[in-house]
């Protein structure tokens, strides 16, 4: 366990906002936890109880000076690569978090142009002006070439969740925003988040029924904005939703779900 190379992991993974403060505590507890107090560098004591985001990145620093930041920068995509294949985040925020590594990294870093390029070329076909599944597949290149690198990081940064969320009050309204949808994928990532999906959700329309039919209270009100962008993008997606939800209706008339589909161009 080499502490000091995972502090500059960290710095990293936070300065891009890939890392949260409470991922940052979790991780000093952890190295308390799996430590001699003796072995324990006092930096970790204080990220260990920090309170104040500004207080973060100068104890990380610190810790991690002199550390090779070339294998860190492609331990933060390794990490992010696994996030992404894991579904905790869309393909959209997987090329927030490439294009704020381009900010990063120094102007002459190899890296600079092109992960600036390589988001852009995406978003570009996306729009309608390039071929999706080709800039897709380049985005997707890029963060598997880095994919051994997660394992550089051994400690376990995200604090451990509930598997099942019991005894939940049934939400009123959830506003789910359907225009950063750039892969089928991405919409399964945003419906667990927003609904409140277990981990273990199958990223899959029967994962889907499973989970509304029996693993979570659904919201009383789902608006989902920018739904012509999602008709437009992945119509099967947007279809195959709007019956399961139909499907839902008729079967749970007493828990009825009114789905607002909002379209962007009007």
């Amino acid at each position: 366990m080499d502490i000091n190379f995972e502090a500059k992991v960290c710095h990293i993974g936070f300065t891009i906002e890939f890392l949260s403060k409470d991922h940052i505590r979790a991780w000093a507890d952890k190295v308390i936890e799996l430590l001699e107090v003796t072995d324990i560098p006092h930096e970790i004591f204080d990220l260990s109880m920090v309170n104040k985001d500004e207080e973060i990145p100068p104890l990380l620093k610190q810790l991690g000076a002199n550390m090779d930041e070339e294998k860190a920068l492609k331990t933060v995509v390794g990490l992010i690569n696994s996030c992404y294949k894991n579904g905790h985040f869309t393909l959209y925020e997987t090329c927030e978090f490439l294009y704020q590594i381009s900010n990063y990294v120094d102007i002459d870093h190899h890296w600079n142009r092109y992960l600036y390029h390589l988001t852009g070329n995406l978003e570009v076909a996306l729009d309608g002006y390039g071929e999706v599944g080709e800039a897709l597949k380049k985005v997707e290149d890029f963060l598997s070439t880095y994919e051994d690198y997660s394992s550089m990081f051994e400690l376990t940064h995200v604090p451990n969740k509930p598997i099942l969320k019991e005894f939940n009050l049934r939400k009123g309204h959830v506003v789910i925003d359907a225009s950063r949808v750039f892969a089928p994928s991405d919409f399964h990532s945003i419906l667990k988040r927003e609904l409140g999906f277990p981990d273990f959700y199958g990223m899959n329309w029967d994962a889907f029924w499973d989970a509304i039919t029996g693993l979570v209270k659904m919201p009383k009100k789902i608006t989902i904005t920018g739904w012509d962008v999602l008709e437009e993008r992945f119509p099967e997606v947007a279809s195959t939703f709007k019956e399961l939800i139909n499907k839902y209706n008729m079967r749970y008339s007493n828990e009825n779900i009114t789905v607002v589909y909002e379209k962007n161009n009007i």
